[in-house]
């Protein structure tokens, strides 16, 4: 769990309590490397909003709130956006970066595209719901070569259907389990996309369907297992997408 502190101009402030995970596009690409499949792939971090104490928002000199969308997302992840009436029928992704300087917010912010972008975005949530259903193995042991594959065909996919709907942004202050203040507060952007969820779930259906049976680059073999394993959850895949 964890806390935001809104501290917009002339307000009260309120304290939230909110059990949040971020779906995240950081503005620097880490390699994801797994000993299964002998690949390297440059994937964002997940990355997870630490307690914020938030000093200012986007149009808070305007007396507005944050965007329904941000507020759902912060309080309850991705679902908390997704159970918004106006957004049924499709599923939603939330990209963030964060920055001390704000040029770099909006620099980002004008130069994102889901048509080039919206593959990580993908990829993360898709790599989320393979781990989803699994204890303390990691799904590369479970599925095997296969899970690399799809996460791979996945990244590189070039998707279709994805709109960029709203962004926003917030400065806060980063606050410690201790509630010991940082020096410094930071500005996080936030960018609203959003695909139909048929239209996903046919692109995604496409890019599992040609996986199987797959070997490492070192012609390591999935076993029969793992191969059952991956037939298995491309059956349900978006049960609790």
């Amino acid at each position: 769990m964890v806390m935001y502190k809104i501290m917009a101009s002339r307000s009260i402030p309120i304290v939230v309590l909110l059990v949040f995970f971020s779906f995240s596009c950081a503005n620097k690409a880490v390699n994801w490397y797994s000993e299964n499949s002998d690949i390297e792939l440059e994937l964002p971090p997940k990355q997870e909003i630490p307690v914020l104490e938030i000093q200012d928002y986007k149009n808070s000199s305007q007396r507005t709130s944050l965007p329904a969308w941000l507020r759902g997302y912060l309080e309850n992840g991705i679902e908390g956006s997704e159970s918004l009436a106006e957004y049924s029928g499709s599923y939603l992704f939330i990209a963030s970066i964060h920055s001390a300087n704000p040029a770099v917010i909006q620099q980002w912010v004008q130069n994102y595209y889901p048509d080039r972008d919206f593959s990580r975005l993908a990829a993360l949530r898709i790599q989320r719901r393979f781990e989803r259903d699994l204890s303390s193995r990691p799904p590369d042991k479970v599925y095997g070569p296969n899970y690399e594959k799809a996460i791979k065909a996945v990244h590189q996919n070039l998707f279709w259907g994805a709109m960029r709907l709203d962004d926003s942004w917030v400065l806060g202050i980063p606050l410690t389990p201790e509630d010991e203040r940082p020096k410094d507060a930071h500005y996080w952007g936030f960018i609203l996309v959003s695909i139909p969820r048929e239209t996903l779930e046919i692109q995604v259906a496409e890019l599992l369907s040609k996986v199987t049976n797959s070997t490492t680059s070192g012609g390591r073999p999935a076993t029969r297992e793992q191969n059952a394993a991956f037939e298995s959850i491309k059956g349900n895949f978006f049960e609790q997408f």
